[in-house]
């Protein structure tokens, strides 16, 4: 399908979007971050989308959102259930899900009368939703597992019954909404599917005025900052490791740690936690480092501010919501060559990039930008304009409403 949506609809849409939790508030995931930016902006369009969500953070009421574990389960279900997950708990569990995200679009479609679901890809759940909705589906590619799996401590069987499950929910779908072109094309040759009926919507970054960006006059200069798990994946142990780098030179300088620890996997399959980590491979930091856990959006947004340089130092990315949340602050940013993050950071131009897994390197480009801070700033102001024209909700929300159009017109063709 050609990228060349139309920017304007002028047909209303009632999309429905599958949300792993509500409100975004301090949910540390990026799929309930962008749910959250498109909501309002297509609002503003004029359509009319509501969300289906896993699980409640907080006890308020949104009248345009669906908890799925609120829906009433049916006589049958109370009987098959426990016998379920005697045989297996896993298999009951997804088919559970599935079962409760159908009953809340059959809800949803009565009293709103929405014409789209889009959904994550995660656990192959379209597979079992697909065949029993009237409406298309839309399978957007957060996090296909066949990419973050190898990273994951996952078990072979496990990884390869998730990856068979997404693809086929991924073959079941009306069409794929992909992050980034890397992730769009990773999917289409590891599991040889064509994916006509595909385009690249990256997420949406916040919208974050001018003169509440990153300022070097208002920064502390020997702060630095990552946002991110303690994981494999997210390269928290190499974040760790350029700290012990970064410290024979910077003897003053803090690394705030902001983030949920999940452990970090090593080679030889030991799991640390974050403290574990520091204390046996980098003891000379641990009175550098500021574990300060799961932030607000505001708080992060506060943070960023103050560090005078973020690192992103995943060792893979779909697309880089932290990253692209630091371009729009305007911080000066360093971020590994991973996926998506290089579709949106051109080195030199609005941050740095260096190779994943390479600490020393990593180090090196965050000592050029603590040696260069008009370096710093030029980079920064260019990732803060960039990330406002490339990443505005408003526009992400426009190429997103066009594509359903698409999607509906295909979908109402093949059924007139």
């Amino acid at each position: 399908m050609s990228c060349d949506i139309a920017a304007g609809v002028e047909r209303l849409l009632r999309p429905a979007f599958l949300s792993p939790s509500w409100p975004a508030g301090k949910a540390a995931n990026g799929i309930v971050s962008y749910v959250d930016r498109m909501i309002p902006s297509l609002r503003r369009l004029r359509h009319q989308p509501c969300v289906l969500a896993a699980c409640r953070s907080q006890g308020a009421v949104w009248p345009d959102v669906y908890f799925l574990w609120d829906q009433e389960r049916t006589p049958m279900a109370r009987v098959i259930d426990p016998i379920a997950f005697r045989l297996s708990s896993e298999n009951a569990l997804r088919r559970r899900f599935a079962e409760n995200i159908v009953r809340a679009v059959v809800r949803a479609s009565a009293e709103r009368g929405i014409d789209l679901l889009e959904m994550e890809e995660t656990f192959g759940l379209a597979q079992l939703i697909k065949p029993r909705l009237a409406i298309p589906v839309v399978l957007r590619l957060h996090g296909p597992f066949f990419a973050i799996g190898p990273l994951s401590a996952v078990s072979p069987a496990s990884f390869r019954n998730r990856t068979r499950q997404e693809g086929a929910g991924i073959a079941k779908a009306d069409a794929v909404s992909a992050v980034s072109k890397d992730i769009l094309e990773r999917t289409r040759a590891h599991y040889g599917m064509p994916l006509h009926n595909a385009v690249v919507i990256p997420n949406p970054a916040p919208v974050v005025p001018s003169q509440e960006r990153w300022r070097l006059a208002g920064c502390d200069q020997s702060r630095i900052l990552f946002v991110g798990r303690f994981d494999r994946v997210k390269g928290g142990d190499v974040v760790i490791d350029c700290l012990r780098i970064l410290v024979r030179t910077f003897p003053n300088i803090r690394l705030w740690f902001a983030g949920p620890d999940q452990g970090f996997t090593g080679e030889d399959g030991k799991c640390w936690s974050l403290r574990e980590y520091v204390g046996h491979h980098a003891p000379e930091t641990a009175s550098r480092v500021d574990w300060i856990g799961t932030q607000t959006l505001e708080s992060l947004g506060d943070l960023r501010r103050r560090a005078m340089v973020t690192m992103v130092a995943s060792r893979y990315e779909t697309f880089g919501v932290t990253a692209v949340e630091a371009m729009a602050y305007g911080c000066p940013l360093v971020a590994t060559r991973a996926g998506g993050l290089e579709e949106m950071v051109a080195d030199g131009v609005n941050g740095l990039l260096c190779p994943t897994c390479d600490p020393v390197a990593m180090a090196a480009a965050v000592t050029r930008l603590l040696t260069e801070p008009g370096l710093a700033a030029r980079l920064g102001g260019r990732a803060g304009e960039d990330a406002a024209s490339n990443y505005h909700p408003d526009q992400i929300a426009r190429q997103t409403a066009g594509f359903y159009q698409q999607v509906l017109d295909g979908h109402h063709t093949r059924w007139a």
